[in-house]
């Protein structure tokens, strides 16, 4: 009797703690929902638009700001310098158009590189997601099987209790 209350306590134990462990990874899936959601609304990360991320992925969103702006501006302006290379940006004569032209081709060419870089950053964030899921799926079926296993322990303890209380002549 006292080994099936002593495993009652045990399955309580293994059964809490994998009720933290599944709102821990739930709290992981949702960071990276939310860091997903911010990838994709803003033009360009910033610091104020990466300000509300979780301390767990925040120094991944500031290293891909930093990384996708220098890296967006470096593409913008090759494929600036091979539009004009090869002709491809009219010469208009007056040097302030001239420089609005360029700046407007140049601000194309990074929000497309921007725009790239991004969907790279968001495939692996949904893989990561897919990850998490698969991790929680776990976590929710060993609960189910503990929890099962708690009913059928307690179950039995309720029995023996019964069948070992004195009848007293009853």
């Amino acid at each position: 009797m006292l080994m099936a209350f002593w495993e009652v306590q045990r399955l309580t134990r293994e059964i809490n703690a994998l009720e933290r462990q599944a709102i821990q990874t739930r709290n992981r899936l949702s960071n990276y929902q939310k860091y997903a959601s911010v990838l994709g609304g803003s033009s360009i990360l910033t610091a104020n638009n990466i300000a509300g991320i979780s301390a767990e992925l925040l120094p991944r969103a500031s290293l891909f700001a930093r990384f996708s702006n220098q890296a967006s501006s470096m593409s913008a302006m090759q494929n600036l310098q091979f539009m004009k290379m090869t002709g491809q940006v009219p010469f208009v004569g007056n040097p302030m158009a001239q420089y609005q032209l360029e700046m407007s081709a140049f601000a194309k060419f990074k929000e497309e590189s921007m725009k790239a870089l991004k969907q790279q950053e968001a495939q692996i964030l949904n893989e990561k997601e897919k990850e998490i899921q698969l991790e929680m799926n776990d976590i929710e079926q060993r609960i189910k099987m503990k929890r099962a296993m708690l009913e059928s322990v307690k179950q039995l303890a309720s029995e023996e209790a019964r069948d070992s209380a004195p009848r007293f002549g009853l």
